[in-house]
């Protein structure tokens, strides 16, 4: 059964307005992100595949609204190649603790730049497959490579407690040097 608009809103628009909100400091431009993005989930909800998982569609919907955002505010004019080359050195990972940042961090290139590029910047994997120059099955592999590595890295390091939902309610350090990193 595929849910209607009015259930996604009470279960998800707070957890939305604080993402968008945590990403774009205008609270007025936060609000009328959220409600394109719940346009959008109006417009598409039919075609919301059997099986597709409505929570990850969602949060996808809202990552690539916040995207579009910023390209619309965005200047148009190109960086210089230096600055641009200097930018896609030092990827910036928004709102990640020191210790995911450093298992990001340990990922090898192909793999790190793929997951930063779809889980933090927002683009599709077909995006990442072009951008980086690969097939799009490559690109679907390194993301999720990728994530794999992390989530090893991470189980390797923590304990972590789930809700039903599979989000983080607690975490405890296995090793005091991970205690010490996170």
């Amino acid at each position: 059964m595929t849910p209607t608009v009015e259930i996604i809103w009470e279960n998800f628009a707070s957890q939305l307005r604080n993402f968008i909100r945590a990403r774009v400091r205008d609270h007025a431009a936060a609000e009328d992100i959220l409600q394109e993005v719940f346009v959008k989930i109006h417009r598409k909800l039919p075609t919301l595949r059997a099986g597709e998982r409505v929570e990850a569609w969602v949060w996808r919907i809202t990552r690539n609204a916040i995207s579009d955002h910023f390209r619309r505010t965005r200047p148009s004019e190109p960086l210089p190649t230096e600055l641009r080359e200097a930018a896609e050195e030092n990827v910036e990972l928004p709102d990640l603790s020191r210790c995911v940042r450093r298992f990001v961090g340990e990922l090898s290139p192909p793999y790190r730049e793929a997951l930063v590029l779809t889980e933090w910047q927002g683009l599709t994997q077909g995006q990442v497959a072009k951008q980086l120059g690969v097939s799009l099955s490559g690109a679907k592999s390194r993301v999720q490579r990728a994530r794999v590595q992390l989530k090893e890295l991470l189980l390797e390091c923590c304990r972590f407690e789930l809700d039903r939902r599979g989000n983080v309610l607690d975490m405890q350090p296995r090793r005091k040097k991970c205690a010490a990193d996170c």
